[in-house]
């Protein structure tokens, strides 16, 4: 019997690419509600089967979990490092005003803030994550702002804990009201307007 009378020959199993299946389930979880988003829908979208997306995260927490990881390497980071780099108050303010209303990739909103809105409807691992991101980041935003402080930018009397607190809420804020359909000019102006009690003589 020939090859071409033994019928369609069977195809090789698919070899699951983790990284390819992260960035799948990133984009997912990023684009909607990431409680909303059904291992079984990032299965299809990534053309896997269950099982071996078990086998390699665990779980869909660990799922959740690199996901989430991988989005604080790859965006998160970059927030770090404007609040490291050590450019002055106004700068600083003005290039987090930057990423806030006008980095496209905010249009969908951020992955982090809608895991810590809905954080009591994910996993252990992924929940316990959300917290210490958001600690990091109150503490990188207070770094900052006693750097102000020191520097003379900053007023005496004013809490820097109060300060970091405030300031990373209206960050989440204009991110999340991109996500909302809100023109990012208006979102840029109340932001602006929001943060200028940093400046304010």
């Amino acid at each position: 019997m020939s090859d071409a009378d033994k019928g369609p020959a069977r195809g090789r199993p698919r070899t699951m690419n983790a990284e390819q299946v992260l960035d799948v389930a990133m984009t997912a979880y990023w684009q909607s509600d990431p409680a909303d988003v059904s291992v079984n829908a990032i299965c299809q979208m990534a053309g896997i089967s269950k099982p071996s997306l078990y086998r390699e995260f665990g779980s869909e927490d660990g799922l959740s979990r690199a996901a989430l990881d991988r989005y604080a390497d790859q965006v998160l980071s970059e927030m770090f490092v404007i609040l490291h780099a050590g450019a002055g108050l106004r700068q600083t303010l003005a290039t987090l005003i930057d990423f806030a209303s006008d980095d496209p990739r905010m249009e969908t909103g951020c992955l982090f803030y809608k895991m810590r809105a809905g954080k009591h409807r994910l996993g252990t691992d992924t929940r316990a994550r959300v917290e210490e991101i958001d600690a990091a980041g109150q503490a990188a935003y207070a770094a900052f702002l006693q750097a102000a402080h020191d520097a003379g930018d900053w007023p005496d009397g004013l809490s820097v804990e109060a300060g970091a607190k405030y300031l990373g809420e209206q960050i989440a804020l204009a991110i999340t009201q991109r996500a909302s359909g809100e023109d990012p000019a208006r979102i840029r102006e109340m932001l602006t307007l929001a943060l200028s009690v940093f400046t304010r003589p």
